[in-house]
Order: structure tokens, then sequence, then C-alpha cells
């Protein structure tokens, strides 16, 4: 069946060299639509072919970017944000205001992806990049949602005292949903609990629970776990165990499984700080189900760490050795997990490639070498790149050498 499908696509494509490629591009569409990512990865591969071959900047931007989502999906971060490059160069080489949209969207998930390797300072360039491009079109809804992700980028930063500011900007100077200032309202209570701020921050997370579940869900759940995990800071066990029952009654009410494990985490971090290892135990279990079904966090392999402490300190220092076993080979786990994002990072050369990237849109005031770029495809990336920073060093060295004449022009002038 899938090779019928290719096939089937192959032909279609090929007789798009005589036909309008409006109809081969939604042949692709439709593969995507029914959620098989490999078989839609190759059939837009083989449209892109025939999109180079005809020099229609749309379709190729219209398919990087389809391609950049693919491989995003897929876990293939580093081909993502090739080809996310790629189309947000073309799209800007072909000024198409049919293709703003499209930019917006690669900016927005250029900046998802880099901030997730903590390329942060990149993933602001990228999402000024989509604020400009949506300023342009006066795109209120755009510029919400990017300032959104500026917001969430800073807080990951740890820069609690920008991110209040910047949501202060948003909240008073756009109209924005409902839903979007209840989730506004958490992230104050985040920013003010990580400045050392307890009682501001049970004031947002309280505006968000008195408010109710039904305007987000997931923000409710967040403000019931954190309002929690304020009291467990602040030894107030009765009140944290309170919070987190009620989050934990409603993760398991909603299917938000990984709430439901951090929510279990710290269950079972209170009953160990309170001497109850019984019930310690019991929660922390459940948690190791959930992790053995499949579902983990960044952080849980901890858990292993914590039930080898509560066996430690009852006595029973062979299943604390064992759990401390597990935790080991969880831990290694992690470790490998982050070296391979860390290879990943530098088989790409993320940092590299973005900042060419950002050359070329200075470079792309000069017409002829924009057209000369836009030939380039996928495969000839790496020779792009290159070219591009030879444009960019002969530049500066231009610079340099206008400046030295300044310089000797200033010394003639000079009574000195």
């Amino acid at each position: 069946m899938r090779v019928t499908i290719i096939l089937l696509f192959v032909f279609s494509t090929f007789s798009a060299f005589s036909e309008d490629l409006s109809k081969a591009y939604e042949n692709v569409m439709d593969i995507y639509r029914q959620g098989d990512f490999p078989i839609t990865r190759e059939a837009a591969q083989n449209f892109l072919e025939v999109a180079k071959a005809k020099e229609d900047i749309f379709y190729m931007a219209k398919t990087y970017y389809l391609l950049g989502y693919v491989c995003s999906q897929t876990d293939d971060f580093g081909n993502a944000i090739i080809y996310y490059l790629e189309g947000a160069r073309h799209a800007e080489i072909s000024e198409r205001e049919d293709l703003e949209g499209s930019l917006i969207a690669i900016y927005k998930n250029l900046a998802v992806i880099l901030g997730d390797y903590g390329h942060y300072e990149l993933s602001h360039k990228f999402i000024n990049e989509g604020l400009r491009v949506a300023g342009k079109r006066k795109d209120e809804s755009q510029i919400i949602v990017l300032l959104n992700n500026r917001i969430h980028e800073l807080l990951e930063e740890q820069k609690m005292d920008q991110a209040l500011v910047q949501i202060d900007s948003l909240l008073n100077n756009f109209q924005v949903s409902e839903q979007r200032r209840i989730v506004m309202t958490n992230k104050i209570g985040v920013a003010y609990s990580s400045l050392g701020e307890n009682r501001k921050a049970l004031e947002y997370y309280g505006k968000v629970i008195a408010a109710g579940p039904e305007i987000s869900p997931e923000t409710y759940a967040l403000s019931v776990q954190n309002a929690g995990t304020i009291h467990l800071d602040e030894k107030e066990y009765d009140k944290a165990i309170s919070f987190y029952l009620k989050a934990y009654e409603f993760n398991i009410d909603k299917g938000f499984i990984l709430k439901e494990l951090r929510t279990l985490e710290k269950m079972g971090q209170t009953y160990s700080e309170l001497g109850d290892y019984d019930q310690a135990l019991h929660y922390y279990q459940k948690a190791i189900d959930l992790i053995e079904a499949g579902h983990q966090t960044p952080t849980s392999y901890e858990i292993f760490r914590e039930v080898s402490k509560v066996y430690s300190t009852l006595g029973a220092y062979e299943t604390a050795l064992e759990y401390g076993r597990q935790y080991s080979e969880h831990l290694e786990q992690f470790i490998a997990q982050q070296k391979e994002i860390e290879e990943l990072d530098k088989r790409y050369n993320i940092q590299l490639l973005t900042d060419r990237y950002f050359d070329l849109l200075a470079a792309n005031t000069e017409k002829q070498e924009t057209e000369r770029m836009a030939k380039f495809g996928i495969a000839g990336s790496s020779l792009f790149f290159l070219a591009l920073l030879l444009i960019v060093l002969y530049r500066n060295h231009r610079v340099k050498r206008e400046i030295e004449n300044q310089l000797k022009s200033i010394e003639l002038l000079s009574e000195v």
C-alpha cells in the first residue's frame, strides 16, 4: 500500500511539469492529513524536486515548511531546523504576502526548538522576526502568541523580572482571551515563587484556582500543584497534602498523566519529610508504576533515589541498594539523552546555521545575491552557508579597510 501511494504520487508530481503545481501540492497535503509522517516526508521531498525544477519559490517555501514540521514531529530536530530555515529564506525572498502566515509559523517553531536546546538568544531572535512579520500584517492574535512564547523562554532562562514586565505589557496592551489571562496569572505566580516571594505567588495561584478548572484545565492543575509546593517548601505539610490530593484527583480525572506523575512524586516527598514512610512509599510506588508504563518526566529518575533513601532509613538496606541501582540506571539514561542532544547540536552546528541565516537576511538587500542563493536547495545547504560565510567575511574585510582609510585621513588632517 505504501509503495502504491508513493508511485501514484511520483506520477502526479512529474505530470505537474505541464500542469499547475497546486494540485500536486494538495496531493501531498492529503497524505499529510492521513497522519503518516514518513510517507508525507517522502512525498514532500519528491514534490520539492519538482517545485525546484520549476523554480516556484512559493511552493518551495510551503514544502520546506511542511518538511520542517514533519521532521520536528518525528524528533529529527536537526533536519527540522534546516528545513525551517530554508522555508523562511524562500518566504523572505519571495516577499509574497500569502506566505507571511507560514513565515510567522516557521519563526515560532524555530524559536520553540531552539529554546528547548537552550539557545535562548537565538530563540528570542526568531520570536522577534515573527513579531516583525506579524506587526507588518497587523495580526494581533499572532503577536499575542509570540509574546506568550517570549515569556515562556524568559521563565525558562530564570529571567523572572523581565518575564513579569513582559506579562504586564501583554495584559495591559492587548485584548487577551480569558484563557490567556488565566495562563498568564499562573506564570506570574511562577515568577514570584522563583523570586522567593511566596505570598505573592500564592495570591496569583489562588486567582487561578478561584476561577475554576473550566477556563483552562491544564493551568488550573498547575496552579493547584504549585500552591502545594509552596506550602511544602514552608513546611506547612497539611496544607501541602490538601493541595496535592486535589491536584492528584483532578489529574486522574482529566487524564493528565505527566502532571499526575509529578504530583505523586511531591506527595511522596511530603510524607517522607513527615516521617510517614508507608504513605511515602505508597505514592512513590504509584509514580514508579507510571514510569514503568512508559511515562517519564526529565527528572523522574530522582524518584528511585528518594525511595532508596526511605528504605535505608527503615533499615532495609538490600532493598535500598536495589532502588539505588535503578536510580543509577535511570540517571545514566538521562545523561545519555543529554549527550545525544549535545551531539545533535554539534552535528548540525545549530548556532552557526542560525547565525548565518540572520546574516542572510542582511545580505538579501542585494537582489543579485538573493536570486543566486535562491537556487540552492536542501542538498546544497552546506555549500550555501559556506558561500554566505564568505560573503560576510568579505564585507567585514571591506568595512575594516574603509575604517583604516578613514583613520589615515584623520591622521593627515590632524594638527597634533
